[in-house]
C-alpha cells in the first residue's frame, strides 16, 4: 500500500489537533513570559540550584511551541508542508528531535539530581563540585543531542524519499540503518523516559524511608517541595513519554497495521503536549512565582 494513502492524515483528525494545540499554546506562552519575568527579578529564585534544571526546561519548551510548533500548526491547517523543500525537511527534522530529545534528556538528569540534592549535598559545597555535578550534566544534556542527530540526520550518507503531505515529511532515512536507529531509540528515547520514571519513585520510597528514620534532623520542608517539583513534572513526562514508549514496543514486536494509524494520528503528537503543559505544571509547582500580597504591620 502506497505511504501516503496508508499514513496520510484525514483533515478532521489534523484540524481537531490544530484547534486543541492553538488553544493551549496561548496561554502557554504568556505563563512562560510571566515565569521569565520573575526568574529574571528575583536572585533568590534564579540562585537556587534546584531550580536551574526546571528554567532549562522551560526555555526549550519556549523555543519549541514559538518556532517549530507553528511549523507543525501550518502542517496540520494545510495537510502539506510548507515550502517542499528537501534542505527545510532535513532543517525541521534536526530541529524536532534536538528539542524534544534535550528536553527528554533534562528532565532524565533533573530526575537524577534531585537524589543528588537531598541526599548528598555536600558534593556540590564547593564550586568545582557544582561544575562538576550541576552545571556540566546541564550542558552535556545541551550539547550531545543536536550533535547526536546532525551526525544521523544531516551528515550520515543515506538516500531520503520525503513525502511533503505528511508530518515532518515523513520519515527519515538513518531511521532504516538498524544500528543507528536502535541506538537513537534506547540512548535517546527509552533509557531517559525509564529514568524519569525510576528516578522519581526511587526518590519517593528514599525520602519516606529517611523521613521514618530522621524525623527532626531531616529537612522536609526543602525536601518536601523539590520532591513535589519532581513528582509533578516527571508525572507530565511519564504519561506521554513512556506511553509512546510502549506502543512503539508493541509496535516493534507485534506490528499489528491498526497501530500505523494509531502512532501516526495520536502518539507521534504527544510530546508536543509536554512542551504545552509544562508551563502550567511550573507555576504550580513553584509557589515563590506566586505574586503575593504586601501584608500591613500595624504599628504598635
Amino acid at each position: 500500500m502506497n505511504e501516503t494513502i496508508l499514513l496520510s492524515e484525514p483533515s478532521i483528525v489534523r484540524h481537531i489537533k490544530l484547534y486543541l494545540f492553538i488553544t493551549i499554546e496561548l496561554p502557554s506562552i504568556s505563563i512562560s513570559i510571566y515565569i521569565f519575568y520573575r526568574f529574571y527579578h528575583s536572585h533568590e529564585i534564579r540562585s537556587r540550584l534546584n531550580n536551574h534544571s526546571i528554567i532549562a526546561l522551560l526555555i526549550i519548551s519556549f523555543i519549541e511551541l514559538t518556532t517549530e510548533l507553528p511549523i507543525t500548526l501550518q502542517y496540520l491547517g494545510s495537510g502539506h508542508v510548507q515550502p517542499k523543500v528537501k534542505r527545510f525537511c532535513l532543517f525541521w527534522i534536526w530541529y524536532y528531535y534536538t528539542l524534544q530529545s534535550i528536553n527528554l534528556f533534562l528532565m532524565a538528569w533533573t530526575s537524577i539530581e534531585r537524589h543528588i540534592l537531598i541526599f548528598h549535598s555536600n558534593l556540590i559545597l564547593t564550586s568545582i563540585g557544582r561544575l562538576k555535578w550541576h552545571y556540566i550534566p546541564l550542558m552535556i544534556c545541551i550539547i550531545y543531542i543536536p550533535l547526536f542527530y546532525f551526525f544521523s540526520i544531516i551528515i550520515y550518507p543515506c538516500e531520503n524519499s520525503f513525502n511533503y503531505s505528511l508530518h515532518l515529511c515523513g520519515s527519515i532515512c538513518y531511521h532504516s540503518i538498524i544500528w543507528l536507529s536502535t541506538f537513537d531509540w534506547i540512548t535517546n528515547i527509552l533509557i531517559p523516559s525509564l529514568l524519569i520514571l525510576f528516578g522519581s519513585i526511587t526518590l519517593m520510597i528514599r525520602i519516606l524511608i529517611q523521613f521514618k528514620k530522621m524525623k527532626r534532623t531531616f529537612n522536609w520542608r526543602t525536601t518536601r517541595k523539590m520532591t513535589l517539583q519532581l513528582i509533578s513534572i516527571s508525572s507530565l513526562y511519564s504519561i506521554f513519554w513512556i506511553s509512546c514508549t510502549i506502543i512503539s514496543i508493541i509496535h516493534l514486536c507485534v506490528i499489528p497495521k491498526f497501530l500505523d494509524k494509531l502512532m501516526r494520528y495520536y502518539f507521534h503528537y504527544s510530546p508536543y503536549f509536554v512542551q504545552l503543559l509544562m508551563p502550567f505544571i511550573c507555576l504550580a509547582c513553584l509557589p515563590e512565582l506566586w505574586t503575593r500580597k504586601n501584608h500591613i504591620v500595624p504599628i504598635s
